[in-house]
């Protein structure tokens, strides 16, 4: 899962962010968010942050990610963004 982790952080989402692809910076900010997650012990704050961040851009493009993103942070009791 380390290895996952760092592949994501590293090397997806620097990719992502410069060519401005919203929608895969999301799906990896998602994918992370349930990695760490996962860990012992879980780091809820960042994954809670980066999923509030993957679904307010879902959101702003009208997909149904968005959905999704919630029903993620409903099953880890994780806060929701306000709408």
């Amino acid at each position: 899962m380390d290895a996952a982790l760092r592949i994501r952080q590293e090397e997806q989402l620097p990719v992502y962010e410069r060519l401005g692809d919203v929608r895969n910076l999301l799906i990896t900010q998602a994918k992370i968010a349930i990695i760490l997650l996962q860990q012992q012990p879980p780091d809820q704050q960042q994954a809670a942050h980066l999923l509030s961040l993957a679904w307010q851009a879902a959101q702003r493009l009208r997909i149904p990610e968005a959905a999704q993103i919630l029903d993620i942070m409903r099953d880890y009791a994780l806060p929701l963004p306000e709408e």
